[in-house]
């Protein structure tokens, strides 16, 4: 049997486990790293090589820099001040809870953002007499929007600008994502303000209890010392990031250490912060996307792809990866699933003679379409309690969503990287 062959076996495997969703993730990357050595198509060296990759140190660092920006009060401060100046108007209610997540999602992740959020949400559906039924998935969907502003918006952000590293020796700049995730925020607010009454439950505000998210963030009135700290060490690493002097690990490794010497946070909350499951799903998973690309598993995986695309078309091309990684991101991380499609977008990439920089952003754009199922998403997750959701809420809305992202990301990402 060849490499290839038995990188697909465990590549189906690993999906299959993942959908199955009975053994925590981690150990399901654990397993498919160990099976690759198990059977010879690859060492056991670069089988625990991602555990040392940088990624994964830098995507750690991430979650602590969210954390000193929580803990010294500025995500609390900022949802105070949008309920100060967001009248009661739906739209108005919206869009600009909408607009927090997105921000906060580019500053702290997805999940991060959904989190700080959700008392917000709260706090805005009372004062407008909104069901938070109407509100919590468009925060989750706008966060997801909100990650493609930034390089540090998400894990995937980094694992495709560390693949375009690779594959033509220069990385995405830090506001590059923008250019395509300004519009895919945009249109994700039009879809939910026109179609968000029609398509989302309506199952009246949350109960105040125990489950309140009301009781995740304290009041702040003001800015504080710690405050201004954490935004200063932030706005540092980002300067850092942004002008490409360091490296993104060691400019992440700088600002999460003086998050923590700043008094923005401590050394035990950041380490609370970090979330060591999902950095062993990526470093487990890298391994594997090592496999597909050097065993051949991705060029047979992009000539399929490929050959439902006539005439080898570019544009229709970038439709058929953002179908393939949107699909299998509703059920598989989308980090993992990102780790999974890119040696197979570079390969079709490279048989249609486009571009990389194209493919790898429409990659990182469908990845984080993550739409259709709760467990999408971690921020999907977040929001189903406090909006009091069932499975099948979340797919009325969210398919009109991916639907709207993909003619954006394929009519867009062309325009700015050409083919």
């Amino acid at each position: 049997m060849s490499d290839a062959t038995i990188s697909l076996i465990v590549l189906a495997a690993s999906v299959a486990l993942f959908i199955w969703n009975r053994l925590p993730v981690g150990v399901v990357a654990v397993l498919t790293a160990s099976s690759l050595a198990a059977t010879g198509v690859l060492t056991q060296r670069e089988a625990i090589a991602g555990f040392g990759d940088p990624v994964v140190l830098f995507i750690a660092t991430l979650f602590v820099l969210s954390e000193g920006l929580q803990a010294s009060g500025v995500t609390a401060w900022a949802g105070r001040r949008l309920v100060a100046h967001t009248g009661d108007g739906r739209t108005r209610v919206v869009v600009s809870l909408m607009t927090l997540s997105a921000a906060l999602a580019a500053l702290v992740t997805p999940n991060g953002a959904a989190a700080a959020a959700l008392p917000v949400m709260v706090v805005l559906a009372r004062h407008a007499r909104i069901a938070t039924s109407r509100l919590a998935i468009p925060l989750a969907y706008a966060a997801s929007a909100g990650a493609l502003l930034t390089l540090s918006g998400s894990p995937v952000n980094v694992i495709v600008a560390d693949a375009l590293d690779e594959a033509a020796g220069h990385r995405f700049g830090f506001f590059e994502f923008a250019a395509v995730g300004v519009p895919l925020l945009l249109v994700t607010v039009a879809v939910v303000v026109l179609l968000g009454d029609r398509l989302l439950p309506d199952r009246g505000p949350l109960a105040r209890g125990n489950d309140d998210p009301e009781v995740e963030a304290a009041p702040v009135d003001r800015l504080g010392g710690r405050a201004i700290r954490s935004v200063v060490v932030l706005a540092a690493t980002i300067a850092l990031l942004a002008s490409g002097v360091a490296e993104p690990a060691f400019a992440g490794l700088v600002g999460a250490v003086a998050m923590v010497l700043t008094g923005a946070t401590s050394v035990s909350r950041a380490l609370r912060a970090i979330p060591w499951e999902t950095l062993v799903l990526i470093a487990g998973l890298v391994p594997l996307s090592v496999a597909i690309a050097q065993s051949g598993a991705a060029d047979l995986l992009a000539d399929l792809v490929v050959g439902v695309v006539p005439e080898g078309d570019g544009h229709l091309l970038l439709a058929a990866l953002f179908v393939l990684t949107a699909t299998l991101g509703q059920f598989v991380s989308n980090a993992a699933t990102v780790l999974v499609v890119t040696p197979i977008a570079l390969a079709a990439a490279e048989t249609v003679r486009i571009a990389p920089e194209p493919v790898l952003m429409l990659v990182a754009a469908a990845g984080a379409a993550s739409f259709l199922t709760p467990i999408a998403t971690p921020a999907n997750m977040i929001v189903k309690g406090p909006g009091g959701y069932r499975f099948g809420d979340y797919w009325r809305l969210g398919l009109f969503l991916m639907l709207a992202w993909l003619v954006v990301t394929t009519l867009v990402i062309p325009l700015v990287w050409p083919l």
